[in-house]
């Protein structure tokens, strides 16, 4: 009995034993699990540089516009989600799709990240997490601001309010690619030059035709409430997280004339989503203010509104005709109508 006990007791540590070293030979691939540094690129980057607000059809951000970028983590084990980061500063480096960073953040060994991404011009001081800094929080409210002059590329980007949300990510060594939404809307202005006028009468410094575009009372600041949970397949999807906040302003936009009202070319400007009524758009030349008034016009977001207008020196009369309005997000079964 004696000896039955002591083979008994022998075979159970053997197969402890086994457990055991299976146990350790996991462990180092646990630990030795490669982690892949986090890295980005963006459908609003890119070689595209040709696509750009003078072209009416605004794709590209350019050399050293800011995003900010915050991450959980969902952890499967204990099936809970927490803050993996704060913000995190991303930079466009170049005009490739790449963005610099301040620093280096990595994947989790196993875990999934959601990323969610903002661009604009927030009137709030967004901190860095850096070192024991823990940086800005996932912000509960910011307040967009554009410029009430937009005639260079670098003021109309900053314009811009975008908003990119990628969840469930996987730990990769590919880049994630930041899908970003539209959230202000893209007023458009093409100046068709009539009788009597040429395309270097409209923009000439020399010209007594020289010609200002502006947009007239628009609302040019909305607060800004950020939702992870957010879908943003639709306008007013998308409008659930913005609220006007100011009184109306003007906007200065560039003259830019074009021979074809059927050419990309034209100005531009972003702006807030809103209502607008009466005069809309201000063109000045020739020493004449006239102007192209609305009657309720439903500014979405994410939608381009196109203005063809034709400037005509005839007999001293001066008219201004706005031919067509069109989509800037492509949403076809929520198509904008055409001006009569």
């Amino acid at each position: 009995m004696k000896y039955w006990k002591i083979i008994q007791f022998t075979a159970a540590a053997v197969v402890l034993t086994a457990m055991t070293a299976c146990s350790n030979n996991d462990d180092p691939i646990q630990e030795n699990q490669t982690r892949h540094e986090i890295h980005f690129t963006s459908n609003l980057t890119g070689m595209d540089v040709d696509v750009t607000r003078a072209y009416g059809n605004f794709t590209n951000y350019s050399m050293n516009q800011v995003f900010w970028v915050w991450a959980d983590m969902y952890d499967d084990m204990e099936q809970e989600t927490t803050t993996y980061f704060n913000a995190w500063q991303l930079t466009v480096s170049s005009n490739t799709s790449k963005f610099s960073t301040n620093s280096a953040k990595m994947f989790p060994a196993y875990n999934t990240l959601s990323f969610y991404t903002l661009h604009g011009n927030f009137s709030e001081d967004l901190v860095e997490e850096a070192g024991e800094n823990l940086g800005t929080t996932w912000p509960d409210m910011l307040t967009h601001t554009v410029k009430t002059t937009q005639m260079s590329d670098a003021d109309y980007q900053v314009s811009d309010l975008v908003y990119a949300i990628n969840r469930n990510t996987v730990p990769t060594a590919d880049p994630v690619n930041l899908v970003f939404k539209h959230l202000m809307a893209q007023v458009e202005v093409a100046l068709i030059p009539g009788n009597g006028l040429t395309a270097d009468n409209l923009t000439s410094a020399q010209s007594a035709a020289r010609a200002t575009v502006e947009i007239m009372n628009v609302k040019t600041k909305v607060e800004f409430r950020p939702n992870k949970e957010a879908e943003m397949d639709t306008y007013a999807k998308r409008e659930l997280m913005l609220s006007n906040a100011s009184e109306v302003d003007t906007i200065v936009i560039s003259t830019v004339p074009t021979d074809d009202k059927d050419k990309p070319l034209c100005g531009a400007a972003v702006v807030v989503p809103q209502q607008v009524n009466g005069k809309f758009i201000h063109i000045s030349y020739l020493g004449y203010d006239t102007y192209v008034s609305v009657s309720n016009l439903r500014l979405k977001s994410g939608y381009r509104y196109r203005f063809n207008v034709t400037v005509d020196r005839i007999g001293g009369e001066y008219s201004i005709t706005p031919v067509t309005v069109e989509e800037w997000t492509a949403e076809p079964s929520n198509r904008v109508a055409e001006l009569e």
